[in-house]
């Protein structure tokens, strides 16, 4: 019996999948998804702990800023504050700030006028920047604070709220205002007041005040066109400058020194007129010690001065004639036997007395006399010598004192004795010139007594009680004429 092919089992392929692989395959993606997802889940984890640090971090820094740091919604309530808003408004913490808005934290104009900015920030969208705002708090306490507040913005561009910044810049307020007052008092001041830089050459000027102006004449570009020594000017050819005054040098010098400095200048004025100019430099110096700037205060004391000499000559000089009175007689009779002492000199002293001044007085008014009087003092100046000195008693007393070099030999006492008589005889002439009194011609006659240093004393009182003296004999012997101390010749 024939038989067929026998059966043999049929294989899968090699790469055929079977169902256990197809699970393995399911298994590993399930796998790698797993792993995905715990993946991002940790990412995600690690991503909420990094913004939640950095939330705390920000927040940290907030509540740490010396700045008032805040945000509000757009009826005016914060949202948020950090711990100097707090401060500043004077609550325990930002937390009692939320909710509330500054109608109700600032009293009166002040919480309605931040309310109405912030309210005009929302409406506008516009941000305030740097507004200086006084701040008040519901203590009362007084700070002044420079502000920034922005619009916030959603996404459709709609404004939601405000952020704002705010710095404490009291110290600088009160800072800038104390600089306002001192340059509103340099403004202001009736002393010119002028300042240069000693950091380069010949200190030039960099500021004067209206008072400079208005008393030198010359204006602020004029001034700042040079250096200081310009206005420094001093007339040194003045007769009524001090012999021993240093004038703009003992500035200068200051100035070299940097020290504080004075001094009294007669400066010009623009127009040049002269004034008297009381002068102080003291230095400005950085943080560092070193000078900078040197500030100048110049007082015109040209009435003080005047003043002064006024009361000066009133005590010393006779108030009708201008002549010197007893108290200058007396000092330039010191000064002139103190040169006589020293040398070849004899010191004349005339007692010179008006014969008919009580018949003037008693006829014509004692303005007319007035009148004799200054035109005697006139006239006797015009007889003398610079270096000799007339001087009024007072009523019709006159004294003239004089120095005269006394050669050697034993007529030299005699001869000068003869020329002092020579110079007074030239005084009475001259005086007897007719003078017109009211509506009478005058002549003025006067008896003179005269003693002599060192013959007839050594002191200014005993020689001025001998000529005196010398004067009534002169009187006795008929007016008009002129007598020496007792002893000596009659002339």
């Amino acid at each position: 019996m024939h038989s067929g092919p026998s059966e043999q089992p049929i294989d899968n392929p090699p790469d055929a999948p079977t169902a256990l692989d197809a699970a393995l395959a399911r298994i590993a993606a399930l796998e790698a998804e797993n792993a995905a997802l715990r993946a991002g889940i940790g990412a995600r984890l690690s991503l909420a702990r990094h913004v939640a640090d950095e939330r705390s971090l920000l927040r940290t820094l907030i509540d740490n800023m010396p700045d008032q740091i805040y945000v509000k919604d757009t009826t005016g309530c914060f949202v948020l504050a950090n711990n100097a808003s707090a401060d500043c408004i004077g609550v325990a913490s930002p937390d009692d700030l939320l909710g509330k808005s500054d109608l109700q934290l600032f009293p009166g104009e002040c919480g309605r006028q931040f309310y109405d900015d912030e309210q005009a920030i929302i409406d506008s969208g516009t941000a305030l920047v740097d507004q200086l705002e006084e701040n008040v708090n519901h203590n009362g306490v007084h700070r002044w604070f420079s502000t920034t507040k922005v619009p916030v913005k959603d996404e459709g561009g709609q404004v939601i709220g405000i952020v704002g910044m705010s710095r404490d810049v009291t110290l600088r307020v009160a800072a800038d205002e104390a600089i306002r007052l001192r340059n509103r008092a340099i403004e202001s001041s009736l002393d010119a007041i002028v300042i240069t830089s000693c950091l380069k050459p010949g200190n030039p000027v960099v500021y004067v005040n209206p008072a400079f102006e208005r008393i030198t004449g010359f204006s602020f570009d004029e001034a700042t066109a040079g250096g200081i020594e310009r206005l420094l000017a001093h007339d040194d050819d003045d007769p009524a400058a001090p012999a021993d005054h240093a004038g703009p040098q003992a500035l200068l010098l200051a100035m070299r020194e940097q020290r504080d400095g004075r001094a009294v200048l007669h400066s010009a004025r623009k127009d040049k007129g002269k004034f008297w100019n009381e002068v102080r430099v003291a230095p400005v110096r950085d943080m560092a010690g070193r000078a900078t700037h040197f500030v100048f205060t110049m007082s015109d004391i040209t009435k003080a001065r005047d003043s002064e000499e006024k009361l000066e000559r009133m005590a010393s000089h006779d108030a009708l004639t201008g002549l010197p009175n007893r108290r200058m007689l007396m000092d330039r009779m010191g000064q002139a036997l103190a040169l006589a002492e020293r040398g070849r000199f004899l010191m004349a002293v005339a007692f010179l007395d008006l014969d008919r001044l009580k018949f003037i007085n008693d006829t014509q008014g004692h303005e007319a006399g007035d009148v004799l009087l200054k035109s005697v003092a006139a006239r006797m100046q015009s007889c003398v010598r610079k270096c000799d000195t007339v001087a009024r008693l007072g009523g019709d007393e006159f004294v003239l004192i004089s120095l005269h070099s006394c050669d050697a030999g034993s007529d030299a006492f005699a001869r000068t004795c003869l020329h002092i008589g020579e110079m007074l005889a030239k005084i009475q002439k001259v005086l007897a010139e007719p003078i017109m009194l009211g509506d009478a011609l005058f002549s003025a006659t006067c008896s003179i007594g005269v003693s002599v240093y060192p013959q007839h004393g050594s002191s200014a009182d005993l020689l001025l009680k001998h000529a005196d003296a010398a004067m009534y004999l002169a009187k006795k012997a008929g007016r008009d004429s002129i007598a020496f101390y007792p002893g000596d010749s009659l002339l």
